[in-house]
Parts: C-alpha cells; structure tokens; sequence
C-alpha cells in the first residue's frame, strides 16, 4: 500500500498545477450561491471538478481499504485478494457510482428539456464531496504523521465530514430545485432516488451493516 500512498502524493503534486487557478473557486461555491451559478463547465473547470472529485474518491478508498473495521468481514468475491487490488475495486466502484449519477442526472434534463437544472444540480453534488475529500486528508495525514492509535476515530471523522456534505448539498439542492419551480416534492424524489438510497447502499457495502 505505499507505493499507493506515494501515487497519491505524486498525483496531487501533478494536479494541483493545473488546478490550483480553480480550487479556490470550487470550495467557494460551496458557500457561495451566486459563485455555484457563475461555475459553468468551461474546460479548465471541467477538467479540475474531474480531476479532485477522482482525487477525492481514490483518497477515500484508499481510507476504506486500510481501515480494519470497513470491510470487515471481506465480500467473499475479494476474500484472498491483495489490498492494492481491493483499493483498485473499491475505487472502481466509486467511480462507476459517480459516473451512473452524472449520466442519470444528465438524461434527466434531457427528457424534462432543462439540462442547466440537472447539471448545476450534479455540479454542486461533485463541489460538496470534493470538500468532504480535502476536509479529510489533514486528519489522515495527522493520524498518520503523530502515529496515533486511531480506533475509530478516523471512522467518526470520516462519516461526519460525509454527513456534513450531504446535509450542505441537501439544502443547496432545495434552494436550486425552488428557484427552478420545481415543488418540494421533486426534490425529496430527488434525494431519495439519486443521494440517499446509493449512500445507503455505499455504506451498506463497504461498512458491512446488516439491516
């Protein structure tokens, strides 16, 4: 796992040169109604969303695969299986959730005719987890560097700045959903279909919860 964490280092060094022009803006939509609208998908953007919102997954899979609670007991399709390979699935799976929203989102607005609607709404959904992301590492790193017993302390950290983003998106999506004449009943349809059932689903896999 350390040449992992090495790739990790070398790939945040190599990206954040091409998007440290951007980074700033992108946190600060969060917090920022009127800089959330004005971040269309020029290029640069579009690639530096892309690139920290991968960034941002590979870091939390790399957190789940190491960690001794998650994942615990292994899925029997990974049991014998070398942690790079579990951290290459875990992320995979990251990544396919990801990339069935966008194009869920995407083809939304493309059958209700406003795909400005559907796309600020999986921008903002990219903006938050990407702060949940960097939020994180300054206590991986903390953890890491003090050679701290964690527990799971790291675990309670990471659901929480998860919580967090949910509830920020949650209420960011409320505010875009009214402005756009949508009622409040779309945009619970909204949060249960496309947020709330995949996280269920996402915890439900990489926790090992049984309901």
């Amino acid at each position: 796992m350390d040449y992992i964490v090495l790739g990790l280092v070398v790939a945040f060094c190599i990206g954040y040169l091409f998007t440290r022009d951007t980074f700033t803006a992108l946190l600060l939509s969060n917090f920022r109604y009127n800089i959330s609208l004005d971040s269309d998908e020029q290029e640069d953007i579009r690639f530096s969303r892309t690139f920290l919102l991968t960034y941002t997954l590979a870091i939390f899979a790399y957190f789940i695969t190491s960690s001794t609670t998650l994942l615990s007991p292994l899925p029997p399709i990974l049991l014998g299986v070398s942690k790079p390979l579990v951290f290459v699935g875990v992320l995979g799976i990251l990544l396919a959730w990801s990339t069935v929203r966008f194009f869920a989102l995407r083809f939304i607005g493309w059958v209700i005719e406003h795909p400005s609607f559907t796309s600020l709404l999986e921008r903002t959904g990219r903006d938050y987890a990407i702060m949940a992301g960097f939020a994180f590492i300054p206590f991986l790193l903390l953890f890491a560097l003090l050679k701290i017993s964690t527990g799971n302390a790291l675990l309670i950290i990471g659901l929480t700045l998860v919580f967090l983003s949910c509830l920020f998106h949650a209420i960011r999506s409320l505010r875009i959903f009214l402005s756009a004449g949508f009622s409040v009943f779309f945009w619970i349809l909204y949060l249960c279909t496309l947020e709330i059932i995949p996280l269920g689903v996402l915890i439900y896999l990489f926790a090992g919860i049984r309901l």
